[in-house]
């Protein structure tokens, strides 16, 4: 029996690509496989010619579309929201490696960390999706996906250092 893929799905919400933003990115299609991760909610003026040259050679898959209305970037992603997992640093539940059966699409808030935290995952929580959280501890956003994928491919239960 073949691993299940889940898919990553970043909601892009800085204004520009950084360094550290574009490592980040790289690192996580490097992490969970080309076809598993898309960036989504690029500024609506970013063309492709405006996108870091690294991430058109990485063949890195975007779109300007927001997570609402993302079926229509990936068929696969699923009609029932309660298919897909916000990671949320003020969830009250811990992602666990049973979440891996339940969520198809794991969903992260692209923000450089803010300290302190201005909650900007609060803007994806009004869509209602389940969400989860890594701990208390805050992290880059390549480590908050490989902590997932790990929890969920491996079945780790997550401990907080």
């Amino acid at each position: 029996m073949s691993e299940k893929q889940h898919k990553y799905v970043i909601e892009h919400m800085e204004p520009e690509f950084s360094d550290w933003v574009k490592l980040e990115y790289l690192q996580i299609q490097r992490d969970v496989g080309k076809s598993n991760f898309y960036i989504s909610s690029v500024p609506a003026d970013v063309k492709e010619s405006d996108l870091p040259k690294e991430f058109i050679d990485a063949g890195l898959q975007w779109t300007h579309t927001e997570i609402t209305n993302f079926k229509s970037v990936d068929p696969t992603f699923p009609s029932d929201s309660s298919r897909i997992c916000l990671l949320d640093p003020s969830a009250t539940e811990e992602l666990s490696p049973e979440d891996a059966d339940q969520f198809d699409f794991f969903l992260f808030g692209g923000i450089l960390g803010d300290h302190p935290p201005r909650d900007r995952t609060g803007e994806l929580r009004k869509y209602g999706y389940t969400s989860r959280n890594l701990g208390k501890k805050q992290m880059t956003t390549d480590t908050a996906v490989r902590v997932t994928k790990i929890i969920c491919t491996e079945k780790s239960k997550f401990t907080d250092p």
